[in-house]
């Protein structure tokens, strides 16, 4: 949009000269390149226009306007962009050095050098420090080049407004690397979880097996493949240990050498590998008396061939 329209000046004894406002200014020239501003509602007097010999008039916008500018611009990191999202409130404060530049497209002048402006700022950051960015830009009416230049052909900056993020292409790199993070979460969570479930199951195992109640123990393990297989691995080994150690024991009882008190040593041992196996020595309670102690054929063999 171009800040000024030229028409030239016709004069007329009938009519007055069009009234200023405060959004419109009339620069006023003749041919000796006189410059005349009217503006603030004001009007120039026909005696004023005819004494002075204007030819042309320039109409000057003088409104506060709005440039938006949106752009992708290299950060400090290779390859990595930031985008920034630029809105610049912008008005004509002295018309006659707008006219002077014949800087009436003001837009196509900040077009061209924001670009190397905001590249300036930018590569001095690394992509993770957009908010400083941004207020780096924002500071754009105290320390800039192009601000500086705006100045000089009568253009002020009254305000702006700054949006920095990532461009499209990091964020998207960045939330395929969030994705991935999620995920390792996500996946230490089930690990710990099934961990800690682990730890119950194998717990109650334990406990049941403890107390010699195998039977509850297998069916705990049920609920876990890996751990029914590792139970019935383990009762199979004991059962196998039982038996062998009972085997021992009986070959030991039909051995005359043998005397009494390593008999009773193994049993002892007997009762440390199987504590809830009722073994001789023990005083049964009432319950325990009506169950069969599974040693007794070993100890009556023992005490016939002792001959006692």
């Amino acid at each position: 949009m171009n800040l000024i329209d030229v028409q030239p000046v016709k004069f007329s004894f009938f009519e007055k000269p069009p009234a200023s406002s405060m959004t419109q200014a009339f620069v006023y020239t003749n041919a000796e390149n006189n410059f005349l501003v009217v503006k603030n509602g004001d009007r120039i007097s026909r005696s004023d226009l005819r004494a002075g010999k204007y030819n042309k008039v320039y109409i000057v916008n003088m409104s506060t306007l709005n440039f938006h500018y949106e752009k992708e611009v290299p950060s400090q990191d290779r390859g990595r962009q930031f985008l920034v999202d630029l809105s610049i409130d912008y008005k004509v404060v002295d018309p006659i050095s707008l006219i002077q530049q014949d800087a009436g497209e003001i837009v196509s002048y900040m077009k061209k050098k924001l670009p190397y402006w905001l590249e300036e700022i930018t590569v001095d950051y690394p992509i993770t420090e957009a908010k400083r960015v941004k207020r780096h830009i924002e500071d754009l009416h105290e320390h800039s080049s192009m601000v500086t230049g705006l100045k000089q052909v009568g253009v002020a900056i009254k305000d702006i407004n700054v949006l920095v993020k990532q461009s499209e292409d990091d964020q998207e790199h960045d939330k395929k690397f969030r994705a991935i993070d999620q995920e390792d979460e996500l996946e230490l969570y089930r690990r710990e979880k099934k961990l800690n479930k682990a730890r119950v199951l194998a717990k109650s195992i334990q406990e049941a097996i403890e107390s010699g109640d195998l039977l509850t123990a297998l069916l705990i393990a049920e609920e876990n493949q890996d751990a029914l297989a590792i139970v019935k691995n383990r009762l199979q080994h004991e059962e196998s240990f039982r038996l062998e150690v009972q085997d021992q024991v009986r070959k030991m009882l039909l051995d005359p050498t043998v005397n009494e008190a390593e008999v009773k040593q193994q049993l002892a041992k007997i009762r440390a590998y199987f504590p809830h196996e009722p073994l001789s020595g023990d005083m049964p309670d009432s319950h325990e008396q009506s169950m069969v102690d599974p040693y007794d054929e070993t100890r009556n063999m023992y005490q016939t061939t002792k001959g006692e």
